[in-house]
C-alpha cells in the first residue's frame, strides 16, 4: 500500500468511529440458550419418579430404626425394674393377679395410666395386625387373659398400662413364677418366667403392626385357640353360663332381639348369655349345622353326615373327643332361637347324638365358641 492509500484508508477508519464509534463489520448481537418448556417438565417428571422411589423407602428405614430405639430403651427400663423389684423382693410371691402386681410394678415404672382387661383399648390401639404366615387383624379389646397371650396355665386377667414417653403395654402377670427373668419362657433353671407382655413403641399411631411397632415379650398371639375344619374354636367350653337380661330396654337386649312378647323368658336368659360370652371374646355362638358338623367328626360319620335328625347307635371316638376337648353326655347351645322362649341346641351322648330345644331360661348346657 503506498502512502496515499495509507493515508486515504485511515482517514475512511477514523471518520467512521467517529460518526458512530463502532467498528465496522463488528457483530455484538450474541444468541442467548434456555430450557424449552417440554425439557422442564421432562425434568421434573425424572425428579418426581426418582422421589417416588425413594423417599417411601427413607421413610421406612427411619421408622424402623426409631422403633429399634424405643424397643432397646424398653427393654432397658424394663429390665432395670425388674431386677429391683426382685431386690426389694416384689418381683415374685407377692401377687395372687395382674391387677395385684400392677400396685407394686408401677412404682418402678413410670405408668401415667392403667386399664383393666375390659377397658382395655383406653390404652393401646383398639386393633392390631399380627404377622406370620398369614396377616390377621386383631381386636385388643379380646385380649382379656393371659391365655390369650399363650399362657393358658396362669389363670389371670390383662391389664393395659401407658408409660410416660408413649409407650402402651398389654400384660398379664404369673402368680406362680419364680424367675427374675421377665422375658425368658423358661426362665432360669427352667423356671417360668413372671409376665407376659404385649408392647406397642409408637403408642395409638400406625402401623400398629407386630415386628413393626409392636414386639411381644413372652407372649404369642393366636387368634385360634384351636381349628376344626376351617373354623377356630375356644379350647375349652363355657359352662356354667350366666344368664343375662335381654327385656326391652336392657343394656343386653341386642343378644337376644325378640320382644318381651315373643320372649317370655328374657329377664333370665341362659342362651343369650351364652352368646354375649362369646362376643366378649371376639368370637361366636356355633351354627346348628356347625354343631352337626362337630358330631360328623367325634363319631367318624364322614361316610354318613350328621344331619338334624336323631342317630342312635353310634360310639364317639376317644382320640377325637380329647382333640376337640368336648364333653360327652352334654348338650351344647346353638346360635339359632326357636320360638318364643326357646334355643335349638344338639346333644352329644356315650351312644347317640340328636337336635333339641331347651327353654333359654335353662341352665344346664353348655356353650363352646366359633370363629371363621
Amino acid at each position: 500500500m503506498t502512502k496515499n492509500e495509507q493515508k486515504n484508508y485511515s482517514a475512511r477508519t477514523a471518520f467512521t468511529l467517529a460518526e458512530g464509534g463502532r467498528r465496522p463489520h463488528l457483530n455484538l448481537c450474541q444468541r442467548k440458550s434456555a430450557f424449552t418448556l417440554a425439557e422442564v417438565l421432562i425434568t421434573l417428571s425424572i425428579i418426581g419418579i426418582v422421589a417416588a422411589l425413594t423417599i417411601p423407602s427413607m421413610i421406612e428405614n427411619h421408622n424402623n430404626k426409631a422403633w429399634s430405639t424405643a424397643k432397646d430403651l424398653w427393654d432397658k427400663k424394663l429390665v432395670e425394674a425388674t431386677r429391683q423389684m426382685n431386690i426389694d423382693g416384689v418381683m415374685t410371691g407377692v401377687a395372687n393377679s395382674t391387677e395385684d402386681y400392677m400396685n407394686y410394678f408401677k412404682k418402678y415404672v413410670k405408668v401415667i395410666k392403667t386399664c383393666e382387661n375390659d377397658k382395655l383399648e383406653n390404652c393401646y390401639a383398639p386393633k392390631f395386625v399380627q404377622t406370620g404366615d398369614k396377616e390377621t387383624e386383631v381386636e385388643v379389646s379380646s385380649l382379656t387373659t393371659a391365655s390369650k397371650l399363650g399362657q393358658k396355665e396362669w389363670n389371670t386377667n390383662t391389664m393395659g398400662f401407658v408409660i410416660a414417653d408413649g409407650t402402651t403395654v398389654v400384660m398379664a402377670y404369673n402368680p406362680n413364677c419364680s424367675s427374675v427373668d421377665p422375658f425368658s419362657k423358661e426362665g432360669q433353671s427352667g423356671q417360668v418366667g413372671c409376665m407376659s407382655m404385649l408392647i406397642d413403641v409408637n403408642g395409638k399411631k400406625g402401623p400398629n403392626r407386630v415386628g413393626d411397632d409392636i414386639q411381644l415379650k413372652n407372649a404369642t398371639i393366636s387368634t385360634c385357640d384351636m381349628k376344626f375344619q376351617d373354623k377356630c374354636i375356644a379350647a375349652s367350653d363355657i359352662y356354667p353360663t350366666t344368664a343375662i337380661n335381654t327385656c326391652e330396654g336392657s343394656p343386653d337386649h341386642d343378644y337376644d332381639e325378640r320382644s318381651d312378647s315373643e320372649n317370655s323368658s328374657c329377664s333370665i336368659n341362659y342362651w343369650a348369655g351364652a352368646k354375649k360370652a362369646c362376643v366378649e371374646n371376639g368370637m361366636r355362638l356355633p351354627t346348628l349345622q356347625e354343631l352337626a358338623d362337630v358330631a360328623t367328626y367325634i363319631y367318624k360319620q364322614e361316610d354318613n353326615p350328621i344331619g338334624d335328625a336323631y342317630r342312635d347307635g353310634i360310639t364317639p371316638d376317644s382320640d377325637r373327643v380329647a382333640e376337640l376337648n368336648w364333653s360327652i353326655s352334654w348338650s351344647y347351645w346353638s346360635s339359632e332361637p326357636d320360638g318364643t322362649c326357646y334355643a335349638l341346641l344338639r346333644y352329644f351322648g356315650s351312644s347317640s347324638t340328636n337336635r333339641n330345644n331347651y327353654g333359654v331360661y335353662d341352665s344346664n348346657f353348655r356353650a363352646r365358641c366359633f370363629s371363621n
